[in-house]
């Protein structure tokens, strides 16, 4: 494979790259004063919304699969903990990113004393926005689980609140749902029983 010709610091400067290219994808994305203007030429150019959603999410999964293949491959020179490290940061960061989406531009109002809540339903932009992003998040589960056993057990600590925000994320996507599910069932839930 292609992989196994490239040194550790080519390898690293590759992955970091692309995440590059996808945190950049994003910045624009995220950025609403320029995403507002191109929305107002979406009718003549027909540019869907967000604008670079796609090269976005297809940097991620390039770069999630690139670090999960160096995990099996282990090429030469290759550091275990330092792959492993930038696949978790990887993980959390497109985690966040979807949950970002999940709730932003939502108001709550509360009760008087502070204990409901209602939330203002998302647009039908931001519901395509997390459908299309939905194959990421379960590719980003999936890496997750992919974690050898210690390694996976080490790392819950990190995952588990924005875990716990998707099992609350009233807009996300059905898939996303069941690879939670399943992750829970299977991953999670045995750990927290052996903890027990």
């Amino acid at each position: 494979m292609y992989r196994s010709h490239l040194s550790a610091k080519n390898t690293l400067v590759l992955f970091e790259a692309m995440r590059g290219v996808a945190s950049h994808a994003h910045r624009i994305n995220s950025n609403s004063k320029l995403r507002s203007r191109l929305q107002e030429f979406s009718s003549i150019t027909q540019m869907q919304d967000p604008p670079l959603l796609r090269l976005e999410n297809e940097s991620y999964q390039f770069s999630l699969a690139f670090l999960q293949n160096l995990i099996v491959d282990k090429p030469p020179s290759y550091e275990e903990a330092g792959v492993e490290s930038h696949l978790v940061d990887l993980c959390q960061e497109v985690l966040q990113f979807y949950l970002e989406t999940a709730h932003s531009g939502q108001d709550s109002e509360s009760s008087t004393n502070g204990q409901l809540h209602w939330w203002i339903p998302l647009g039908s932009g931001k519901r395509r926005e997390l459908a299309a992003r939905g194959p990421l998040v379960v590719a980003t589960l999936q890496a997750i689980c992919s974690l050898e056993e210690a390694s996976f057990e080490n790392n819950l600590a990190q995952f588990f609140p924005l875990i716990s925000r998707l099992i609350s994320c009233e807009h996300g996507s059905s898939e996303v749902q069941v690879a939670l599910s399943d992750m829970l069932s299977t991953s999670v839930g045995p750990v927290l029983f052996r903890s027990c």
